[in-house]
């Protein structure tokens, strides 16, 4: 087995000039482009380091996933073990705030028992189209809980492939951030029958959109089941199975329409435990979430941040934008 270190190394700040406080910050996706170099080139030889060191430490006697067997039960109770003050993060203005591990699980608990009651159920298709914040990760996690599919959509795709997708994949809700994704995600989804709840994250832009539901009410009735009702959200996750459907990831760049790819709890859990084991990262790192959630390398990487207790920033500007703001 190659050593972790050299498969692939921890960057200096220097690398890439940015660094949180007295911690070093590692770029999510994005690391560790040194500038004045080709980009191309150093994505290929971290890709190339990645999939070594991955490919190396994956073993049938690798046991540390073994139990919880669903990518939520993986995630939140690694969080909860951590049990970080800032598990994931956006910037606001100059400031960042921090969403804690506690707050982090309880959103996701009242979302997903939100979405319960809106008679969202297990195997059912639930679009998510936003840039990339804290509440994107909260509702992959919650609709995951509930056994339910994410059917994520890039805010760049074009109206027509944003219907083609809500359609092909028979999705019952969309989960959309607000302002001008909502209003150029409504130009795609309007007409389609089996598409019966839209759910905005944003309070305001959801008051002005006709039969929309904010992310705020969701988590409110939610709350109120919690309440009322202490294990039900226990009882939901405990449904799901390692071979459920988790993810319909639609192709971008194909011939003709998209093309949907199927992705288990399993899948993304065997790289989570071939990824952790072959990274030299630790819960005292911080990270920049820098490519869209959407994709499925940046939202992988996000699981095994969380498994690993590396706390996460969202940022939606380019990497070097990022890196400049979050110095």
């Amino acid at each position: 087995m190659p050593d972790a270190e050299q498969a692939f190394h921890r960057p200096n700040p220097s690398d890439f000039g940015c660094i949180f406080r007295d911690r070093q910050c590692s770029l999510a996706l994005a690391l560790p482009f040194k500038t004045g170099q080709n980009r191309a080139g150093q994505s290929k030889e971290i890709f190339s380091k990645v999939s070594s060191a991955a490919a190396a430490t994956i073993s049938p006697d690798n046991e540390n996933l073994t139990a919880p067997t669903t990518l939520p039960a993986v995630c939140l109770q690694a969080i909860a073990r951590h049990n970080k003050p800032d598990t994931v993060s956006e910037k606001r203005g100059e400031e960042w705030v921090h969403i804690s591990a506690k707050e982090f699980i309880r959103r996701v608990r009242h979302v997903a028992l939100g979405l319960a009651d809106l008679g969202i159920r297990s195997h059912e298709r639930v679009a998510l189209i936003s840039e990339n914040r804290p509440e994107w990760s909260i509702a992959d996690l919650a609709i995951l809980s509930l056994g339910a599919v994410v059917v994520p959509l890039y805010t760049t795709q074009s109206v027509d492939q944003i219907e083609f997708i809500l359609r092909d994949s028979g999705a019952r809700a969309l989960m959309v951030s607000g302002g001008r994704i909502l209003k150029h995600a409504r130009e795609g989804y309007g007409g389609i029958e089996h598409l019966e709840h839209v759910i905005v994250f944003e309070s305001d832009s959801a008051e002005t959109t006709e039969n929309s539901t904010s992310l705020e009410s969701i988590e409110a009735r939610g709350a109120e089941i919690d309440r009322e009702q202490p294990g039900a959200f226990d009882r939901l996750i405990a449904r799901g199975k390692a071979d459920d459907l988790a993810t319909i990831i639609y192709t971008s760049g194909t011939t003709g329409e998209p093309k949907g790819v199927m992705l288990t709890h399993d899948n993304f859990i065997s790289d989570v435990r071939s990824i952790t084991t072959g990274l030299p990262i630790s819960s005292a790192d911080v990270s920049l979430s820098v490519l869209p959630l959407s994709h499925i390398f940046e939202r992988t990487v996000f699981y095994v941040f969380c498994y690993m207790g590396v706390a996460v920033r969202s940022i939606t500007a380019s990497s070097r934008k990022a890196c400049r703001q979050a110095a």
